[in-house]
């Protein structure tokens, strides 16, 4: 089964779920990011798996259930609720400072279907792989979930990359494209920090940036980039001078002489400094590798051929960032 890791908003606790599930909570507007975490898979869903945390200091310590160290694998207390309707299994555990609760929901009257069976096997799975993260690793976890969150929206913008090449749509490629490049200068930027410093600590404010969050701009980023000498002065003036045409693009189409063969030639250049740009972002994490500092120092090989579980994994995560049925690919 391939699987992807999901960690709570808050850093609370992390869990394996197959990459045929999609959570739930973000789909929907009305549903806040808070327990319980819903997840269900993309298509014939057999019924929803859900988990839970809350502080035991809210809650009190339930004296029916041992308080579990998180370095462990979690002992989960099993039970049922069934009526007309619906059948539930609940799952309970103490762990560090948090009560824990999983719930397995289905139709009664499907009670007897193998994609139900199923459902229940992989539920039980997911719960193997659960572990509340120490307090003091939570704002890591939620950094390495933001890293991931980047990936994962850099994976699906390249869908958005192949159609709008296909199609010949010459801004589309120029929006994608400098967004793209954007992204791998900001990861450049923090791992080549995380070599500098000998650290693996993560800068959140370059990989995500909130509704109500001044962000750093694009232009901010090509200037630390060459700080650091990441890029060039050569490349760094080529940015600008595309970045000036990509605005005046999108801004001034209409109100100015610009033609669209113009636009056609800022799009291949933009394509082909685009690809510079991913190779220097390569050599940094192969710097990583080579020194075992920060996000590649281990567990990573140079030259890594992708395997179908990854691609699967990265087709996953691009499903739940467009949200689109045309786009989305179908995971056994």
């Amino acid at each position: 089964m391939t699987e992807k890791h999901w960690t709570e908003p808050n850093g609370i606790f992390i869990i394996n779920i197959p990459a045929n599930w999609q959570y739930r909570n973000a789909v929907f507007e009305d549903i806040e990011e808070k327990s319980p975490y819903s997840f269900e898979q993309y298509e014939n869903s057999a019924g929803c798996f859900q988990l839970s945390s809350y502080p035991l200091s809210e809650r009190g310590i339930n004296p029916n259930f041992p308080v579990q160290k998180s370095d462990s694998k979690v002992e989960w207390f099993e039970s049922r609720i069934d009526n007309e309707e619906f059948d539930i299994y609940l799952w309970h555990a103490q762990v560090d400072d948090q009560f824990c609760m999983a719930k397995c929901i289905y139709s009664a009257k499907d009670k007897k279907f193998s994609k139900v069976k199923k459902l229940i096997e992989k539920s039980k799975k997911v719960l193997e792989s659960f572990r509340v993260v120490p307090f003091d690793e939570r704002d890591y976890a939620i950094a390495l979930d933001k890293y991931d969150n980047l990936h994962g929206s850099l994976a699906s913008s390249y869908d958005l990359r192949e159609r709008a090449v296909k199609s010949k749509s010459y801004i589309e490629i120029i929006a994608i494209v400098s967004n793209q490049i954007d992204a791998y200068l900001r990861i450049s930027i923090v791992l080549k920090k995380q070599l500098e410093q000998e650290t693996n600590n993560i800068d959140v404010k370059y990989f995500f940036q909130g509704e109500n969050e001044r962000g750093l701009m694009e232009r901010s980023i090509y200037e630390e980039a060459k700080s650091l000498n990441i890029i060039t002065q050569k490349l760094f003036e080529q940015l600008n001078l595309l970045y000036d045409m990509r605005n005046r693009v999108i801004h001034r189409y209409i109100i100015s002489y610009i033609k669209t063969i113009d636009i056609a030639d800022t799009a291949v250049k933009y394509l082909l400094l685009s690809e510079k740009i991913r190779e220097i972002l390569k050599s940094i994490e192969d710097d990583q590798i080579d020194n075992g500092i920060g996000i590649y120092g281990k567990g990573f090989l140079k030259d890594y051929e992708v395997t179908l579980e990854d691609q699967r994994i990265a087709w996953s995560m691009a499903n739940d960032k467009h949200l689109l049925t045309d786009l989305q690919r179908k995971i056994k």
